[in-house]
């Protein structure tokens, strides 16, 4: 029996299909790649415009990739001794990390600044010493949250603070942290001194926002818990429900899935009212991002995603030509990224403009 508080059953709105605005979205705008390299992808994008993705060098070695707003590349390489990167996450300020990588299963946690020179962040010790680690979310003050792994006991969850000392929070793979430097892990919540808060009723969590609320689901029904670890069941009117996303409003993204095992993408608006969101021609969709103030993003199939704006209506993002491929990653309040390949080319870092935010110029 769940002792959180539950929200109100029949508060549901289905919004009615809207036919897609594709011709109004410009792009794929084709980033391109490093010199001498074949493929790039776009994975996330600031509100200033910095893209930060994966391209290949000559070699094969696939590094960080940081493009401005201008579109012009930067190589975000390694740190020496390790041949590749694992892109991860960037912040407003455009200061990425990732993992340096010899191998697919180990790594050294890797920050970039704006000069592009690799750092590595500390291993953790004592606990009882981590060999390596991978970094996962930075906030916008520069902390680093990641997780600690090869020692024989389980993974552990730490944190690195703007100057790169680290503290070994507890165990457990993180998932997100906010901006006061909160973290969450698949199921423990830490509070910003690192302090465990005890969530009632347990579960698995997936995001937090910047007042401490933490979403994902309890059994079958997506779910929030306030920062004392309070929770309320968001939506039992579907089969399965997962909260996936919140935004700084305290509205909360993921997925809902009926009988028929169809998927849709959902909101709930902070009093818990859910809104599952138009599927054009029908099927199942799933979630992928949201921007800051609430432009959502989801994959519908293997070459089609679809961008809702803040009313709900839906639009396709265009494929480049014919037979053209593209999978969309990340976006902000105006712009979406990812990939796109065409017949005969490898796939290029692309950019999709939804609007012109006041005051910027065009790539």
């Amino acid at each position: 029996m769940f002792r959180g508080v539950l929200a109100t059953a029949a508060a549901v709105t289905v919004l009615a299909a809207v036919p897609a605005g594709a011709d109004e979205i410009r792009g794929p705008i084709d980033l391109g790649t490093l010199p001498g390299g074949l493929t790039s992808e776009g994975l996330r994008v600031t509100n200033h415009g910095t893209v930060f993705g994966e391209a290949y060098d000559p070699a094969f070695h696939v590094h960080g990739a940081r493009w401005d707003a201008a579109g012009r590349i930067s190589d975000l390489r390694p740190l020496d001794g390790y041949a590749e990167v694992k892109a991860t996450a960037v912040n407003e300020a455009g200061v990425a990390i990732g993992d340096s990588t010899n191998h697919v299963d180990t790594g050294r946690a890797t920050r970039w600044d704006a000069s592009g020179v690799p750092v590595e962040l500390e291993q953790p010790t004592g606990f009882p010493g981590y060999s390596w680690s991978t970094p996962v979310a930075i906030n916008e003050r520069g902390v680093v949250a990641g997780t600690a792994y090869g020692a024989p006991g389980p993974d552990a969850a730490v944190r690195w603070d703007s100057s790169g000392e680290v503290t070994v929070l507890g165990l457990g793979r993180v998932r997100a942290m906010n901006d006061a430097g909160a973290v969450i892990s698949e199921a423990t919540y830490w509070d910003p001194a690192g302090n465990v808060v005890e969530l009632t009723d347990g579960g698995s969590l997936h995001d937090l926002d910047n007042a401490g609320t933490v979403v994902g689901s309890i059994g079958t029904h997506a779910a929030k818990w306030d920062s004392t670890g309070r929770p309320t069941v968001l939506d039992t009117t579907w089969e399965v429900s997962t909260a996936l996303a919140i935004t700084d409003d305290g509205t909360v993204f993921g997925e809902v899935r009926d009988k028929a095992f169809t998927t849709r993408v959902a909101r709930w608006d902070p009093a818990g009212t859910l809104t599952v969101l138009p599927a054009p021609d029908g099927g199942s969709i799933r979630f992928t991002a949201v921007s800051r103030s609430g432009v959502v993003l989801g994959e519908k199939d293997a070459s089609t995603s679809l961008v809702w704006d803040r009313a709900g209506r839906p639009s396709a993002l265009p494929l480049p030509a014919e037979g053209g491929i593209c999978s969309a990653k990340g976006l902000n309040d105006w712009e979406v990224t990812g990939s796109c390949a065409v017949p005969g080319r490898n796939a290029h870092a692309v950019l999709w403009k939804l609007s012109e935010p006041t005051g910027s110029s065009a790539r």
